[in-house]
C-alpha cells in the first residue's frame, strides 16, 4: 500500500529494537509507535503456582485472574493507556490464557488483531476462538460478553476456512497459539464494527455513519501496524462484508494516518479541496532554519496532511508525536514554512471538538491558497503573451 518513509521519528529506540529481536514487535507499513508491542509475560495456571510455592495470599493479592484458573502477575501487566472495559488485562494476555485451556482452538477477531499488532480497541473486546468440535457459545457483542468477563466466545470456522492457509503462529511468547491471518482478522473486525457488535466513541462526520467512521479508522490502523493490502482485505472479506462496502471503505482509507484522530481529521477535510486538488499524507517539506549565529541548515518536516500544489498543510498535534520524539511544531517552524510559501494549520483535540471552527479555519486557508494559485497562473499567462 505504499513505500517506507524516511521520517526520523521512525528510528527505533532501544526498547523497540529489543522487542524486535525478541519477535514481540513486527514492523508494519507504519512507524513503530503505531504497532502494539506484545507483552513478555505468559499467564500461568493457578494450580501450578501453588505447587511451585506461591501462597494463596500472594495469588489473591499480587495476581490478576484472566479466566478460570489462569492468572498473571499484576505488576507485569503492561499499561498501554487503552480502554480495557471490564477486563483485568490486555487482549493478548487473555488470548494466551484461553490458549492454555483450549490449545486446539484458533484465536480470531479482535484478539487476533491485537496479536498482529493492532494497538487500539481490541482490549475492550471479548476473546473469540474458532473450533471445529466445541459448540458455539457466548455473545459476539462486546456489551453482552462483558457480563461474563472470564468466558470465551466460541464459533465454528466459516465456510471455506482452511486452517493451514488462514492461520499463523506469530506470538513468540506463546508459539503454539494459532491465530487467524492478518487479512482474515481485519475482515472479521470490520464485520464486527459494521454490525455494531463492537463500538467506541466517534464524533459525527458529515456523509458517513458512525460505523463507517470506525471502519475507516480500523483499516487505517491495520495498515499502519501490519503489511496488509487492499486486495488481501477484499479477498478475506468475501462472505463477511459486501463488495460495495469494501470498495467504499478502502476508498476512504489511507496509509499515512498514524492515529485514529488523524483519520478523523482527514475524513473531516476530505471535501474541502476544490476539484483538481487532493490531500496527501505524511508530506515531506524542506525549509531553511536560520540559527542565532547566522548559519543556516536545511531541515525537513512531515505534514500529516498536505496539498503540495496549493502549499497548504495540516498538523495534528497528538500525544503520539511526543511519544515518538518528534521535533516541536512551534511558532518558529511555522514561520519558516511560511517563508517557503507554505501555510500550515495546527489542529489539536480541542480544536477538533469545535468542528465548525476547524473547518472554517482550514477552508479559509485553502480559499486564500486557491486565489494565490489562480493569480500566479494568470500572471504566468500574461508573461507568455
Amino acid at each position: 500500500m505504499g513505500e517506507k518513509k524516511t521520517n526520523p521519528a521512525w528510528e527505533l529506540p532501544q526498547h523497540i529494537i529489543d522487542a524486535l529481536n525478541e519477535g514481540r514487535y513486527t514492523p508494519g507499513w507504519g512507524p513503530w509507535y503505531c504497532t502494539r508491542i506484545l507483552p513478555a509475560v505468559m499467564p500461568r495456571r493457578r494450580k501450578e503456582l501453588l505447587t511451585g510455592g506461591v501462597t494463596r495470599r500472594s495469588l489473591d493479592r499480587d495476581y490478576v485472574t484472566l479466566t478460570r484458573g489462569i492468572v498473571v502477575p499484576a505488576a507485569e501487566i503492561p499499561d498501554s493507556g487503552e480502554d480495557r472495559g471490564v477486563y483485568g488485562a490486555c487482549g493478548v494476555l487473555r488470548a494466551r490464557a484461553f490458549h492454555i485451556l483450549y490449545p486446539d482452538r484458533i484465536v480470531a477477531g479482535w484478539q487476533a488483531a491485537a496479536v498482529h499488532g493492532l494497538p487500539y480497541w481490541a482490549d475492550a473486546a471479548p476473546v473469540l476462538m474458532l473450533s471445529h468440535t466445541a459448540a458455539p457459545s457466548g455473545s459476539h457483542r462486546t456489551a453482552g460478553a462483558a457480563a461474563h468477563p472470564y468466558r470465551v466466545v466460541v464459533r465454528r470456522p466459516p465456510k471455506g476456512f482452511d486452517s493451514d492457509r488462514d492461520t499463523v503462529t506469530p506470538d513468540p511468547v506463546c508459539p503454539e497459539m494459532r491465530v487467524v491471518t492478518v487479512p482474515v482478522a481485519l475482515a472479521q473486525c470490520i464485520r464486527s464494527v459494521l454490525s455494531g457488535h463492537h463500538t467506541w466513541p466517534v464524533p459525527d462526520v458529515p456523509g458517513l455513519t458512525d460505523r463507517e467512521v470506525r471502519a475507516v479508522q480500523l483499516i487505517d490502523a491495520f495498515v499502519q501496524c501490519t503489511r496488509v493490502t487492499a486486495e488481501e482485505f477484499a479477498d478475506a472479506a468475501t462472505g463477511l462484508v459486501s463488495r460495495r462496502q469494501v470498495r467504499k471503505l478502502t476508498g476512504l482509507a489511507c496509509q499515512g494516518a498514524e492515529s485514529p484522530r488523524e483519520t478523523l481529521l482527514r475524513l473531516y477535510v476530505r471535501a474541502l479541496l476544490p476539484a483538481g486538488y487532493r490531500w496527501r499524507t505524511q508530506v515531506a517539506v524542506r525549509y531553511r532554519d536560520i540559527r542565532s549565529d547566522g548559519s543556516e541548515r536545511i531541515r525537513t518536516t512531515y505534514l500529516d496532511l498536505g496539498c503540495p500544489e496549493l502549499k497548504v498543510g495540516l498538523y495534528y498535534d497528538g500525544g503520539h508525536h511526543t511519544a515518538a520524539g518528534q521535533t516541536d511544531r512551534g511558532f518558529a517552524q511555522l514561520q519558516d514554512l511560511r517563508d517557503e510559501q507554505w501555510t500550515v494549520v495546527r489542529i489539536d483535540k480541542d480544536l477538533m471538538r469545535n468542528v465548525r471552527k476547524m473547518l472554517a479555519q482550514v477552508g479559509a486557508v485553502i480559499g486564500t491558497a486557491v486565489q494565490t494559485a489562480d493569480r500566479d497562473a494568470g500572471d504566468a499567462g500574461d508573461d507568455t503573451e
